[in-house]
């Protein structure tokens, strides 16, 4: 019996965790006839369905990742006869020998260098990502533009570089039934980490010279702390207008997707993305009117679902912003909201897993 060992540390941390969440239900459930090792916390993989199977072994890891520790320790967990180890992140150990399938959602440390402050964390991602591209059997991306801009960035084989797609879950696409809306008062909705290259500033600084012209607020759905840290002057700006700009801080799926469901208009105005997982869940929940920045990366994966602004340009957004509340809302496509479909994505990684497998 084949036997994969995964890491799973951050499988509940943002958009690597949905990934992480979908791929190990799939693959685990699909495969009873190889072993999965799962190197986690006990006490939250036990939460998940594959967690009791008998073709899975936790074994207890809660190493920081990033961290010296993470590559002292991390390799004397991953058992000897592990056949493939996956690594959900770039974050692998340096050291391994053995095969190994790495997931990379973004390149963002060597691609915008100025948002990455402290020289040794662009050290470490250089020489990690690096060593991604000679040592990894294969490495998945979301898209298209995430595998240019990899083989961009590093010296890997382009032919080593798998594109797959995310999907969305069935969940984001129940329909809500006698739910009354968590904000009353309607609203702009912002999804996201708070994190400088999601181009949070322009879209506080935007609302605000637009806010006079309607009677909106701005929600913003992400970590208030990680806001303050990043961006001090901003942060004063949206405390002035408190009464209208909101940070809910973490917030469960069942809250998000109440949000999503009521907004009148999801931006995403972000400067960087491997994918961009929340105008697809909006969508999903019943947002039909979404505004997005005009990365290639998002033009990629939403084409013409979705509305684009100029993500140099402040006046843009205001203007967009402002011609879009005062259209009616749109029919959302459903077809193309299929069309992303964690089973597929599944499969499309349990296939590249086993092609490893078998190759010698």
């Amino acid at each position: 019996m084949n036997k994969i060992t995964i890491d799973t540390r951050m499988i509940e941390a943002s958009g690597i965790g949905t990934v992480t969440q979908h791929i190990l239900q799939y693959v685990i459930t699909q495969s009873p006839d190889i072993f999965f090792y799962l190197l986690g916390v006990p006490a939250i993989l036990q939460k998940y369905p594959f967690f009791v199977l008998p073709n899975v072994q936790c074994i207890s890891c809660d190493i920081p990742i990033y961290s010296v520790k993470e590559q002292l320790i991390l390799l004397r967990k991953i058992p000897s006869d592990t056949n493939l180890l996956w690594i959900p992140h770039y974050n692998i150990p340096l050291l391994y020998t053995g095969k190994m399938l790495v997931t990379i959602h973004d390149v963002f440390h060597l691609a915008m260098p100025q948002f990455v402050k402290r020289i040794d964390k662009k050290i470490y991602a250089k020489i990690v990502f690096n060593t991604v591209a000679s040592k990894a059997e294969a490495v998945v991306v979301d898209s298209c533009f995430t595998k240019k801009e990899l083989i961009s960035h590093t010296n890997i084989f382009p032919q080593k570089v798998k594109v797959v797609y995310c999907g969305v879950d069935e969940y984001w696409k129940k329909p809500l039934h006698d739910v009354e809306p968590i904000q009353q008062a309607p609203y702009i909705l912002y999804v996201g980490n708070v994190k400088p290259h999601k181009n949070l500033p322009m879209l506080i600084k935007a609302f605000i010279k637009l806010h006079h012209d309607i009677p909106h607020h701005l929600v913003i759905v992400g970590k208030k702390e990680g806001f303050i840290t990043g961006d001090k002057l901003v942060f004063k700006l949206a405390k002035q207008y408190a009464d209208r700009i909101q940070f809910t801080g973490y917030i469960s799926n069942e809250q998000l997707k109440n949000y999503y469901h009521y907004a009148d208009l999801l931006v995403f105005p972000s400067l960087y993305e491997g994918f961009g997982l929340p105008p697809l869940e909006a969508m999903a929940a019943g947002c039909s009117r979404i505004l997005c920045s005009d990365i290639p990366v998002l033009k990629e994966v939403y084409g013409n679902s979705v509305q684009y602004f100029d993500h140099t340009s402040e006046e843009n957004l205001v203007n967009k912003m402002r011609q879009i509340l005062q259209q009616a809302p749109s029919k959302i496509d459903r077809k193309f909201i299929d069309k992303y479909d964690w089973d597929d994505t599944g499969k499309k990684y349990l296939d590249i897993m086993k092609t490893i497998l078998s190759s010698k």
